[in-house]
């Protein structure tokens, strides 16, 4: 069985940017485990622990949507909270251009998967870059939900089929397939 996810990547420039400011917020001492920088990604679906016939399934999919997806742009702004900004549990960065793009690319996955055993969320997709998670209720957390942020204009250029490892340090994420697409 492996671990397993769709994603899209973040640019090295702006997984640059955020890390820098997920260092300062670590010094504010919270009781919240930040992403690293390796790790920064957006993703699509979650699939759990998936076996072989699966994956070779899931390959397929994502083949085919990529052929008929085209690429787009994407932007990332200001920091919010799940389940609420009073009393956050994951802390991320929403996005701005490309939102629209991005859940429509989402639902075409989501839907494609579905036919070959996934079963979907219940919770509706809202596109987020998840930056941490809080371990304890965070007291003062205006401190970094208030933060502003914007990135640059990047391409979102292909979907990725990650496998995720858990170890007491924290996941390590190892690409499976990378599926470019429709330039």
């Amino acid at each position: 069985m492996i671990r397993s996810f769709i994603a899209v990547k973040i640019p090295e420039q702006v997984r640059s940017e955020i890390s820098r400011m997920i260092n300062s917020f670590a010094k504010l001492d919270f009781s919240v485990k930040w992403v690293k920088y390796e790790n920064l990604h957006i993703t699509l679906l979650f699939l759990g622990d998936i076996d072989d016939d699966f994956l070779n399934s899931a390959i397929e999919q994502l083949n085919t949507i990529a052929k008929n997806e085209k690429m787009f742009q994407m932007s990332l702004k200001n920091i919010g909270a799940f389940p609420n900004q009073h009393s956050p549990r994951v802390i991320w960065i929403g996005t701005e251009t490309g939102a629209q793009e991005l859940t429509n690319l989402q639902e075409k996955v989501e839907t494609a998967f579905t036919t070959i055993g996934y079963k979907p969320e219940t919770k509706k997709f809202h596109p987020h870059l998840t930056i941490g998670r809080a371990r304890d209720r965070m007291l003062n957390s205006e401190k970094v939900l208030s933060t502003q942020y914007q990135s640059i204009l990047f391409p979102i250029k292909s979907i990725v089929l990650f496998k995720s490892t858990l170890t007491p340090q924290g996941p390590i994420y190892e690409k499976i397939k990378e599926f470019s697409l429709v330039e």
